[in-house]
C-alpha cells in the first residue's frame, strides 16, 4: 500500500505593526511544531492563537487579541490587534546612596531585560515582573545583612503616548543586623558545646549571606570531616532586638569508620597508581570533606571526566566505599593563534597526553611561532611525587629570539617541585641550566655583557593568594616573593643574587565599579662589575603590566635607543574598573615606576608617571585587554605614550 507524505500547515500572522510576520515567528521558535504538523482544524487554529498571544503579552502587549481562520486544509490564518505596547522605562530608587540607586534599579530590571526582542530596545512591561524584581532587591538587601528591609513600588507614570511606565520604588534598608549567640539543638549534648566554639569567631559580625553561609559550612565540616557523613544539620534564624539570631539544628547519626576504597572505571590508568591517593584514609574515621578534595585534586590532572564516591555499610561502624572514575580522552593535538602588541602574531601547535603509560603523568610537546622568535619545548610533570602531594615537573626547551638590540639562542633543562600548604600558600622550588649566545643587533656588543655562557641557576618562590579568582579577580590580594641565586658563565663569570615582591589587591566598590592596586619590587645584585652580567639576566621596566606610557622592556637607561636593562626596577599600578555591560569592562588607570642600571642607585633614578584608559573584554581563559598610556613625565627621545594589546590581568 502506497503511502501519501502529508503537507505542512503554514500559519501566517498579519496585523502586526511593531514587528514582522517572520520576527513573531522566530519568537514562537518550534512551539507551533505540532500545529505545522497537522492538517489545519479547528484545535489546532485555537492552539496557535493562544500561543501567539502569550509571546505577545510576554512582549508588553497586556491587551492583544488574536483572531484566527481556517483558509484552507494546509493554512491557518492568525490576526493580531496589538492594541497598546509597555515598555519599562526608567526605574528610580530612593532611600539609598545614588551609586547604590543605579545599582538596585539596573537589578529590579532584570528579569525584563532578559527578554528583549525585535520589538522594541525598551524591555517589556508586565504586572508579574514587579514582585519578581521587587523580591530581587529584598534578597540583594538581605545577603548584605539587611534582614529587615522593606522595598515598595511607590509610584507608576506611564507615557500614554509612548506607553513607557516609569516606576519609583521606595527602599528602607533598615539597620544592618549583626550575627548573635546561635541557639543550638541536638539530642547529643556534647555537639552544642562543640558548635558554640565553631560559631564564636562569627558573632558579632554582619549578618550577611557571605558570613552565614562561611560559619554554617565550619559547623558542617567540622563533622563530615569526623566521621559522621549522614549528620542533619540545618540552620534557620530568628530577628530579635535589631540582632540576626541563627538557629542550628544538629543530628549527626552514627559515626562510622572506612575500611577500604575500591575504584572502577579504569581502563588505561593503573590501579594502583590512584590507589595510592586514597589508602590513608582507609582504617580512619570517614572523613567526606578530605575524600572529596583528594578527589577534586585527581580531577584537575585532566585525566578524568567525571568522579563519585559510593558508600556502602559492612557491618557495625565499618563502611566500604566505592571511588566511581571515567577516563577522559588523554591525547590531544592543538593548534592555538594570538596576538599581542609585543610578540605580533602567535602560532602555537602542541602534542599532549594527559595520562602517560597510565601513570597519570603529563606529556606537553609543541612549538611557539612568534615575530620575534621560536620556542620548542618538551614539558613532564608528575601531580604527585612519590605519591605525595608534591608536584613536580621536568622541562627542555630551546628558544630562538629577537629582543630590543640583540638576538638570543637558548637551550636548556628546567626542573620544579610545588608544594601546597592549605588553600592559600605555595612553596615553588625551580633549578636549571642552560647554555645562552647572545649577538648584537643594534647594540654596541660592549652593552650586552658576557655573550657565550652557561646559566646554573636555583629559584625558590612563595606565594600567597587569597583571590577569589587568580583569572579574573575582582576580591581580595596575593603576593609572590621569587628568590634566585645563579652563575652566568662563560670568559668572564659572575654570579648573581636576584629578589622581587609582587602582588597586587582588588576590590569590589559596588555592582559597576571595582578598584585595583598593585606592583613589583625587584633587586639584582651581581658579584663584581654588573657591566659583565649578561643583558638578558637583567631587570627591565615598561609593558603591559608595568608602566604602560612605555613599550615593553623601554623604560630606563638607554644606548642607540635600546633598552640596556639594570639592577633595580619598581612599578606600582592603580586601575579603576567600570562594568559596561555583561563581560564588557573599561579601566582607567595610573602607573609610575622606575628602573636603575645599579641597585645602590634606585632611590636616585628619576620617576615615571602615566595614566591612560583601556578597555577590557572578560573570557574565560582571563581579560584580553587593549589600553592607552599616556606619559606625564615624557624627556627628550622618549614616547609621549604607548598602545598596548594583552591578554591576561595587569599584577
Amino acid at each position: 500500500m502506497a503511502s501519501v507524505a502529508m503537507a505542512e500547515t503554514r500559519v501566517r500572522i498579519i496585523g502586526m505593526r511593531g514587528t514582522s510576520e517572520g520576527q513573531v515567528l522566530e519568537m514562537l521558535g518550534d512551539r507551533l511544531e505540532h500545529v505545522r504538523s497537522s492538517d489545519a482544524s479547528t484545535s489546532r487554529a485555537d492552539d496557535a492563537a493562544f500561543l501567539l498571544r502569550q509571546v505577545l503579552r510576554k512582549e508588553g502587549y497586556a491587551d492583544v487579541e488574536v483572531a484566527w481562520k481556517i483558509v484552507s486544509r494546509s493554512e491557518i490564518l492568525l490576526t493580531v490587534h496589538e492594541g497598546g505596547r509597555l515598555s519599562l522605562g526608567r526605574v528610580r530608587v530612593n532611600g539609598v546612596p545614588s551609586a547604590e540607586a543605579k545599582r538596585l534599579a539596573k537589578l529590579y530590571a532584570r528579569p525584563t531585560q532578559k527578554d528583549r526582542s525585535f520589538v522594541s530596545p525598551l524591555p517589556p512591561f508586565r504586572e508579574a515582573d514587579i514582585e519578581t524584581g521587587l523580591s530581587y532587591l529584598r534578597q540583594d538587601l538581605n545577603a548584605q545583612g539587611y534582614w529587615g528591609a522593606e522595598v515598595l513600588l511607590a509610584a507608576r507614570d506611564v507615557d500614554a503616548g509612548s506607553g513607557t511606565v516609569n516606576l519609583t520604588i521606595e527602599v528602607r534598608p533598615g539597620t544592618r543586623q549583626r550575627i548573635a549567640v546561635p541557639r543550638i539543638v541536638s539530642p547529643d549534648p556534647m555537639v552544642i558545646s562543640e558548635v558554640q566554639a565553631l560559631v564564636k569567631p562569627y558573632v558579632g559580625r554582619a549578618a550577611t549571606t557571605g558570613q552565614l553561609n562561611a560559619m554554617r559550612l565550619e559547623v558542617e565540616k567540622s563533622f563530615t570531616s569526623h566521621g559522621y557523613p549522614d549528620a542533619i544539620i540545618s540552620m534557620s534564624h530568628a530577628q530579635e532586638a535589631g540582632k540576626f539570631v541563627p538557629e542550628f539544628f544538629i543530628d549527626l547519626g552514627p559515626r562510622v569508620r572506612l575500611d577500604h576504597i575500591h575504584i572502577t572505571g579504569l581502563v588505561r590508568t593503573k590501579y594502583d597508581r590512584i590507589a595510592q591517593r586514597v589508602k590513608n584514609f582507609e582504617g580512619e574515621w570517614y572523613d567526606e570533606v578530605a575524600i572529596s578534595k583528594r578527589v577534586r585534586g585527581i580531577l584537575a590532572t585532566g585525566a578524568f571526566s567525571s568522579a563519585r564516591i559510593e558508600r556502602s555499610p559492612i557491618a557495625g561502624d565499618r563502611i566500604d566505599a566505592t571511588l566511581h572514575l571515567e577516563e577522559a580522552r588523554a591525547r590531544q593535538i592543538s593548534l592555538a593563534a594570538g596576538v599581542d602588541s609585543y610578540q605580533g602574531f602567535i602560532l602555537r601547535t602542541s602534542y599532549a597526553d594527559r595520562n602517560l603509560n597510565g601513570q597519570v603523568l603529563g606529556l606537553n610537546t609543541g612549538f611557539e611561532f612568534s615575530a620575534r622568535g621560536i620556542l620548542g619545548e618538551a614539558r613532564l610533570s608528575n601531580p604527585w611525587l612519590f605519591g605525595s602531594d608534591v608536584a613536580a615537573m621536568a622541562r627542555y626547551y630551546a628558544l630562538v629570539y629577537r629582543r630590543e638590540g640583540y638576538r638570543s639562542f637558548e637551550t636548556g633543562l628546567e626542573g620544579q617541585t610545588t608544594w601546597k600548604f592549605g588553600d592559600h600558600y605555595t612553596l615553588d622550588l625551580l633549578g636549571g641550566y642552560s647554555l645562552v649566545n647572545l649577538s648584537e643587533d643594534g647594540l654596541p656588543i660592549s652593552e650586552l655583557g658576557e655573550t657565550v655562557y652557561t646559566q646554573p641557576r636555583l629559584r625558590l618562590t612563595q606565594t600567597l593568594d587569597h583571590r577569589d579568582s587568580a583569572v579574573l579577580p575582582t576580591r581580595g590580594w596575593h603576593l609572590e616573593s621569587p628568590l634566585e641565586i645563579g652563575s652566568a658563565v662563560g670568559k668572564l663569570s659572575t654570579n648573581y643574587a636576584k629578589a622581587s615582591l609582587k602582588g597586587g589587591w582588588y576590590y569590589k566598590l559596588n555592582g559597576d565599579y571595582q578598584l585595583g592596586l598593585g606592583g613589583d619590587l625587584g633587586v639584582l645584585i651581581p658579584s663584581g662589575d654588573g657591566q659583565e652580567l649578561p643583558i638578558d639576566l637583567r631587570l627591565f621596566n615598561g609593558g603591559s603590566r608595568s608602566v604602560r606610557s612605555f613599550p615593553e622592556r623601554q623604560l630606563g637607561p638607554t644606548v642607540n635607543d635600546y633598552a640596556t636593562g639594570g639592577e633595580a626596577s619598581w612599578n606600582t599600578n592603580a586601575e579603576l574598573i567600570r562594568s559596561l555591560g555583561g563581560t564588557l569592562k573599561a579601566v582607567a588607570f595610573f602607573d609610575a615606576g622606575t628602573l636603575s642600571r645599579s641597585y645602590d642607585q634606585l632611590g636616585s633614578s628619576e620617576v615615571e608617571l602615566a595614566i591612560g584608559l583601556g578597555l577590557r573584554l572578560n573570557l574565560p581563559i582571563g581579560p584580553i585587554r587593549l589600553e592607552y598610556g599616556y606619559n606625564l613625565t615624557q624627556d627628550s627621545g622618549e614616547p609621549t605614550g604607548t598602545l598596548h594589546f594583552a591578554i591576561g590581568i595587569t599584577f
